[in-house]
């Protein structure tokens, strides 16, 4: 599903990392942790090809990523980040956005299927109708992880899921993912919460 052979970011002469490799396979969840600025949020920004690798390759379903295939290798991941700076005055108009891009038109909104993934990750549907900075951030990233998770692409990369949550709503996005994963995604997360490694099928600790 997703390769990563001997992976090195580098800025100038700072390398952040070298020698990541990380092999994800279809319906399983990867965590990746370590210590501010090891480059975690840099590898997951290297898939979407927004980052170049200095030395490596990444592979996704079959397509190796270079300059001619970045399209294609995003047509197929989900990318949420820790923190979403979205225009946009209210939730309602934030999680039906991406319902109008070229690549998902494919995937019809539902509000009955969001309001259930919203249930399953420990959000109240009253959010629907709230203005964006009403809700707080991880609010908005678990609503994101739901939309991403109607659209139904392959790969699911998302950034601090469980950010200042608690065990039980911890498990609750565990639990979602891994029902995501039965579907045929994958997902490889980055998070410092040790509770939600435990949980993932590998745990990678980047130096």
């Amino acid at each position: 599903m997703l390769q990563i052979e001997n992976a090195c970011i580098a800025y100038g002469n700072h390398v952040l990392f070298s020698g990541f490799s990380l092999h994800l396979n279809r319906g399983e969840i990867a965590s990746i942790s370590g210590p501010s600025g090891c480059g975690k949020t840099s590898l997951l920004n290297a898939v979407l090809g927004f980052t170049p690798l200095k030395e490596g390759s990444i592979t996704l379903n079959g397509i190796l990523l270079e300059k001619g295939s970045v399209d294609m290798i995003r047509k197929q991941t989900a990318w949420i980040p820790q923190e979403l700076a979205l225009p946009l005055e209210w939730v309602k108009d934030m999680v039906q956005l991406p319902f109008g891009l070229k690549a998902n038109r494919e995937s019809p909104f539902s509000e009955s299927l969001l309001f259930t993934y919203f249930e399953e990750l420990g959000l109240e549907p009253e959010l629907y109708h709230k203005r964006v900075n009403e809700v707080s951030g991880g609010q908005r990233q678990r609503m994101m992880i739901a939309v991403a998770s109607m659209i139904g692409k392959p790969l699911i990369m998302v950034d601090e899921p469980t950010s200042a949550l608690d065990p039980a709503s911890t498990g609750k996005v565990l639990s979602f993912f891994r029902q995501q994963t039965e579907k045929g995604s994958s997902i490889l997360a980055v998070s410092h919460d040790e509770g939600f490694s435990s949980g993932c099928d590998q745990h990678i600790r980047m130096q």
